[in-house]
């Protein structure tokens, strides 16, 4: 059986190895010690030198500079700066629809082959002269009509955008254009039609994700609190394969984000940054922290999703609360790290070190201080660590082989 096997080395002397497994046998780098090690297969996976725990799937290292900036960011928020923290959080949709080109077919004339094709290129502008075009000629094609649809929405035009599905409609019915123009439906607040459209979209997961984001943010327009716990219920109903990788959607993360949005629009207020957390400063603070309960998952992206929040609505006391919760769980679990232990990564440690001991006074300040010279060094920019052995270069995966034979 194959598998992919990853080399270790320094960039300045000839101290590396393999990670990965081979045959009888799994190759194994201590991270700690910046050593080799070979291991029996099924061996536990632990240093004979120091204990660590060993690599033998790529190297932990590579993380290390992600969580650094991780990190930091959230510690911005904590001190009211949500823009770092804001930059790395992914950009979920809140309606699923496939806006790819339709492709041309045969029997397709060459005003059409353009058309399409310069759809299919990114040229929107032309493709849309060119389809208005070929359509006062060809009225009844329904997959003209979703391409200029395409194009429509692609150049920003929402409202055209609808016009034109709507057109493909009358020709076809199809659930991608009901869903395209059932979301184009429901961001302009028209819930009813946007409803009717995704009701007849089948049941694949776009659909069902659409029927449920629908039903969150008709609740949140209409209701001044937090949407009824038997709505949340039916949402939920509606997509029950929801999974917490990061950039997936959920009925919490959609329900958070239109939460902290409609709290955003409505007039100023004050917002006590002295207050202690368990008094809420306004009723905005006191449903968000019931929204906080409503997230179906305890992952990285979903605190920082709530720690942005507060910061952005100039919450203090909220951000401060939740911010510094998880900036003491990330630095503690980087003051783990394994790539930390050995000899050369001391100032490294020492710099991690600081940050945690800064944030378990409260002093966010202190934390950003000791994390500057992290964020600033080109070895882990690079995701290397110093090299222990020539004390001059750096080292991590140089090769990955993804054919390793056994």
């Amino acid at each position: 059986m194959s598998a992919a096997r990853w080399h270790v080395g320094c960039d300045r002397c000839d101290a590396g190895g393999w990670i990965g497994p081979r045959a009888g046998a799994v190759d194994a780098w201590c991270e700690a010690c910046q050593r080799p090690q070979s291991l029996a297969a099924g061996a536990a996976a632990v240093c004979a030198v120091c204990g660590t725990s060993l690599a033998t799937e790529g190297l932990r290292a590579e993380e290390l500079y992600g969580g650094i900036q991780h990190l930091a960011a959230v510690v911005e928020a904590w001190r009211g700066n949500p823009a770092p923290l804001g930059a790395l959080l992914p950009d979920r949709p809140r309606f699923l629809t496939d806006l790819s080109p339709p492709a041309a077919e045969a029997g397709d004339d060459a005003a059409t082959v353009a058309a399409l094709e310069a759809l299919a290129t990114g040229a929107f502008g032309a493709a849309r002269a060119r389809l208005e075009a070929v359509l006062e000629r060809s009225p009844r094609a329904a997959r003209l009509w979703r391409a200029l649809a395409v194009a429509y929405e692609r150049l920003d035009e929402p409202g055209f955008g609808e016009w034109a599905w709507t057109r493909s409609l009358e020709h076809l019915d199809s659930p991608v254009a009901r869903l395209a123009r059932g979301a184009l439906r429901a961001r302009r607040g028209e819930f009813t039609g946007a409803g009717a459209d995704f009701e007849r979209a089948g049941p694949a997961f776009e659909a069902r994700w659409n029927r449920a984001a629908l039903i969150v943010l008709e609740a949140v327009a209409h209701t001044p609190g937090l949407p009824a716990a038997e709505l949340l219920a039916r949402a939920r109903a509606e997509v029950a394969d929801l999974t917490s990788y990061w950039s997936s959607p959920s009925v919490g993360r959609l329900l958070w984000a239109a939460l902290t949005e409609r709290a955003g629009l409505l007039p100023p207020r004050a917002r006590a940054a002295a207050r202690p957390p368990q008094a809420a400063s306004c009723a905005d603070e006191r449903v968000l922290r019931a929204a906080e309960l409503e997230l179906e998952f305890d992952t990285f992206w979903d605190r920082a999703l709530v720690v942005h929040g507060y910061a952005a609505l100039g919450l203090a006391g909220e951000a401060a609360r939740t911010g510094a919760a998880l900036a003491y769980d990330l630095a503690a679990s980087l003051v783990g790290e394994p790539c930390l232990g050995g000899a050369a990564a001391r100032p490294i440690a020492a710099a991690t070190e600081a940050a945690a001991g800064a944030i378990r006074a409260g002093d966010p300040g202190a934390a950003l201080e000791a994390l500057a010279p992290l964020l600033a060094r080109e070895d882990l920019k690079r995701y290397r660590m110093p090299c222990g052995h020539c004390g001059s270069g750096s080292i991590g995966v140089d090769e990955v082989d993804d054919e390793a034979a056994d």
